[in-house]
């Protein structure tokens, strides 16, 4: 038996010494001999450091020469394994020094009872006794494989097998086995267990396979390394989920940040090159090169432009994604190159050059167009005009050296000059005004223009200058005949006064036409217009035509009893357009009280636009707010977006919103500010300086503070019933956003009607509000699709309803005294049973956690509640942190890390390696890894 004993030591001393360096390789150390290397105290201080989790002393000898030094060591360790409670009895400080074997493989056998074996507790049962029962209930359903102790049961390693093929099926095919081949059976399952599990190999295949009883503490140690491995794997797959949704959030952040700087850079370059373009860009002057200009720009806005516009969408799109879901998951909020405002601010100056810019070429195109309907008509009687002038320019009448040699001479040539003045003149005098009526019509800017004008311009002096001329000649005519009857000089007085008349009349009419063109349409510039139309232009009018038209009407009996019908004619012509002048001056006085209603009417459609304006601005910047800010769960977070987006576009959106979405109320701590259906139909509008504050937006400002956004007054203390009156009011007050821009538009084709093209009251364009509606209704439709996606994610590594089902198993079967609720030593137990990897100090920290009211027991509530925070994994930086320590043990390499993520997640790792493993070796640095995928 001695011989038997002697043998089992050699195999205890491997064992214990492969135990012992599993531990100390984190601190690079090892154990060659076991007897010798323990004798200077330094490595069983390590040792105990790396199995406590804590400092064994405060300062210890780490080149220990003299036995003093290394006693002093010794006495370190022994101090401390008393303060834990290890039962080291027998054994001393100076039995590890002296090398005594048994006492130091003794010593090593404490340590792995207290510190490795004594942690395990299965339903209640503890240490050996509990690592048995745990290995007969993973063993349940293999009925070939009876576990009875940690010797005898081993030798054939069918139990090994069985183990790693109960947690890991795919691994190992059982069916195969053969129980007569316990060394084949042995060296698989140690090979597996150390190739896959990391598990190290404490024992020789020959030293268990075929033995008829191997050494019992030697199997223990093993087997607990098992019990380890396996009971952890649930908080091994929580820390593996946590790590994959930290991973999943750091790869789309990098997605969105590729996406944004692929599409922004040329974005911003586009739109700078095009705003360039339209601001240097100048309108053709022919018709036919306005058409292709207007072609290319048609082709511009159909092929060129969608595209882009459809790049912008985008890139606002992931921008706004982006800073969303950095903010839903912690990370902080990038600063985008270019910024987003900038793009907005040059999408929207470019609009408005385009418009600007085809509207002109449109506006050019009528009236060109007209101008060549014109131009013909004009140059048709310009050259009836030019052909006059050229046949009279030689008329013997226009000659200097004009001669009157009698008066029958003198009279035919006053009949000749009478016929060109009375006839021809007013005939072509007329054509050409006609003319000159016509020309008014032309456009300036048309190519043609300026030389027709200038023909016009020639014609017009020809004429003065032929009245001119047939003046002189008739005043020489009649000096010649100075004694002519007073018919004579009457006619020609009267025609003196034809004359004078007529040009005044001409002058009164540009007069009048030019008092009626106000270029200011306020109610004060059109009083003042009038004032100055009745009290100097009528008086005027009447001075100067009025009275010389009755010195004429005084000589048309004389005429008329002479026989002068055709100078009578002329003075009924002249009376005619004197009376058509007056009659003008009274329908321009009712002009101008058309003008004056027309004035209060624009003013009343102005500022209902400036309200309407200004109210669905304000409500665009709090709905754009509202998104900006929006915090709490995910789910509320979502559901607050919904309800937005229906209480703003429900009008054509044809969303219906669940009735427990409606139902539920929202705290204002929980959203953190989030505008709440009620609070943004009662948030009152801003007051600017463009639009007065509306009695609508006093009596949302006093809703406001009724409902509770506002600070708490004096009637704080009003009734939930008269709260939700209150609430119930502000909601029939407030439309539909889409509501209020169809009113906005109405009353913008009501300002057209009325040619108002600029507002007093306001600053605030339809094209803004319609642009600033169809981003907000963009931006709250990509907001729900990305928390719908962000909801999706967040539904990973929730609890099953197997583990549901087993937490409340676990808590009745630890109700021992079936009371409803656990005692401090039942929960202990109940930790145990689930598999938790929780010391005992652990779980009493946990349950005085949980137990508030201090009455030592916690109910079924508060104890499920705990479980699923300890086998749920989360995504935050705190919860990577927890699941890196789960797994850090292994010292993770990127092998193991191939194998418990999947295959876009390893190649982020491998991807990001200088960032996420150690300079030294592929394994994973924990520091590193988390920063890295929280900077993202």
């Amino acid at each position: 038996m001695a011989g038997y004993s002697e043998e089992w030591v050699d195999v205890q001393k491997n064992t214990f010494t492969r135990w012992a360096n599993t531990y100390l390789s984190r601190k690079r150390m090892t154990i060659d001999d076991l007897y010798e290397d323990l004798k200077d105290g330094i490595r069983l201080i390590s040792l105990l450091q790396i199995v406590c989790r804590e400092k064994v002393c405060r300062k210890f000898n780490k080149k220990p020469r003299m036995r003093i030094q290394k006693m002093e060591n010794l006495n370190f360790a022994f101090a401390f394994m008393q303060k834990k409670n290890v039962n080291v009895t027998n054994i001393g400080s100076s039995d590890i020094l002296d090398g005594n074997n048994k006492l130091v493989l003794g010593l090593m056998w404490t340590l792995i009872k207290a510190f490795q074996v004594a942690e395990i507790d299965v339903e209640g049962v503890s240490g050996k006794d509990g690592l048995l029962l745990w290995v007969n209930r993973s063993l349940a359903d293999y009925p070939t494989v009876q576990v009875k102790n940690f010797s005898s049961s081993w030798s054939d390693g069918m139990a090994f097998c069985a183990l790693i093929h109960r947690y890991a099926p795919t691994l190992i095919d059982f069916a195969s086995l053969n129980p007569k081949d316990p060394q084949t059976n042995v060296k698989r399952a140690f090979d597996i267990a150390r190739e896959k599990f990391r598990i190290p190999q404490l024992l020789e295949v020959e030293n268990v396979a075929g033995q008829l009883k191997p050494d019992e503490k030697s199997i223990t140690t093993y087997v607990s390394l098992l019990f380890k491995e396996f009971a952890s794997g649930v908080q091994k797959k929580k820390a593996v989920t946590t790590i994959s949704k930290a991973l999943n959030i750091a790869q789309r952040h990098q997605e969105l940040a590729v996406e944004f700087n692929q599409n922004a850079s040329g974005l911003l370059e586009w739109l700078t090159q095009q705003t360039e373009r339209f601001q240097t860009l100048s309108q053709p002057r022919r018709i036919p090169d306005i058409k292709e200009a207007l072609a290319c720009h048609l082709d511009y806005k159909k092929n060129e432009k969608p595209p882009r516009e459809a790049q912008f969408v985008a890139v606002e799109g992931c921008a706004g994604r982006w800073i969303a879901s950095c903010k839903n998951n912690g990370r902080a909020v990038p600063n985008l190159d270019p910024p987003i405002e900038k793009l907005q601010a040059l999408k929207a100056q470019l609009d408005e050059l385009e418009t600007a810019f085809e509207l002109k070429l449109r506006q050019n195109l009528e009236s060109y167009q007209k101008t060549e309907v014109f131009l013909t008509k004009v140059v048709k009687d310009l050259e009836k005009v030019e052909s006059w002038a050229k046949e009279k320019d030689a008329l013997e009448l226009f000659a200097e050296d004009l001669q009157v040699t009698s008066t029958a001479d003198a009279e035919e040539k006053l009949e000749s000059v009478a016929f060109l003045q009375d006839i021809e003149l007013p005939r072509y005098k007329q054509l050409h005004a006609t003319v000159v009526s016509e020309a008014d019509g032309l456009s300036e800017e048309h190519s043609a223009t300026k030389a027709t004008l200038e023909r016009v311009e020639t014609m017009k002096n020809f004429i003065a200058m032929a009245e001119s001329k047939v003046e002189g000649v008739k005043e020489r005519l009649q000096e010649s005949l100075r004694q002519q009857q007073n018919v004579d000089a009457v006619a020609k007085d009267a025609k003196a006064l034809m004359r004078n008349l007529k040009y005044v009349i001409e002058e009164m009419d540009e007069e009048v036409e030019a008092a009626t063109k106000l270029e200011d349409v306020s109610t004060a510039g059109v009083v003042a217009a009038k004032k100055q139309f009745d009290t100097v232009l009528v008086p005027k009018v009447h001075n100067a035509v009025v009275s010389e038209n009755e010195k004429l009407l005084e000589k048309k009996p004389i005429l008329e009893e002479a026989g002068r019908t055709n100078d009578v004619a002329l003075i009924e012509k002249t009376n005619a357009r004197v009376q058509k002048l007056l009659d003008s001056l009274s329908e321009k006085r009712g002009y101008y009280e058309e003008e004056l209603a027309n004035v209060e009417k624009r003013d009343e459609v102005c500022r209902e636009f400036a309200e309407l304006s200004g109210k669905i601005k304000e409500r665009c910047t709090q709905s754009t707010q509202s998104i900006n800010v929006v915090e709490g769960s995910l789910k509320n977070q979502f559901q607050s977006m919904v309800k937005l987006r229906h209480r703003l576009f429900r009008a054509n959106t044809g969303i219906v919103i669940e009735e427990e979405m409606e139902e539920k109320p929202q705290d204002p701590e929980i959203t953190g500010g989030e505008t709440t259906v009620t609070d943004e139909i009662v948030k009152p509008q801003a007051k600017t300086d463009n639009a007065p504050e509306s009695e609508e937006g006093d009596k949302s400002k006093g809703l406001t503070a009724e409902i509770g956004n506002a600070p708490e007054s004096e009637e704080g203390d009003k009734s939930v019933t008269e709260i939700e009156e209150v609430k119930t009011t502000a909601e029939q007050i407030i439309t539909p956003l889409t509501e209020d821009m169809e009113k906005l538009e109405r009353i913008h084709e009501e300002l057209e009607r009325l040619q108002v093209h600029t507002n007093p009251f306001t600053t605030d364009t339809i094209h803004g509000l319609r642009a600033q509606f169809t981003s907000l209704e963009t931006a709250v439709r990509d907001k729900v699709k990305s928390l719908e996606k962000e909801l999706a994610l967040s539904e990973v590594g929730s609890l099953t309803p197997e583990q549901a089902k087993e937490i409340k198993e676990v808590f009745d079967h630890f109700d021992l005294d079936n009371d409803g609720v656990l005692a401090r030593d039942e929960f202990i137990m109940a930790c145990k049973g689930l598999g938790l990897s929780l010391s005992e100090d652990d779980c009493h920290d946990y349950f005085d956690k949980i137990d508030e009211e201090d009455n030592d027991e916690i109910t079924f509530e508060d104890f499920s509640t705990f479980c699923t925070e300890q086998l749920q994994s989360g995504s935050s930086k705190d919860d990577v942190h927890e699941a890196l320590d789960v797994l850090i043990g292994e010292d993770m390499t990127l092998e193991q890390i191939e194998e418990r993520f999947d295959a876009s997640q390893v190649e982020f790792i491998k991807k990001n390696a200088p960032e996420l493993l150690t300079s030294s070796s592929a394994t994973l640095n924990t520091e590193k890894f988390t920063d890295f995928i929280f900077s993202v």
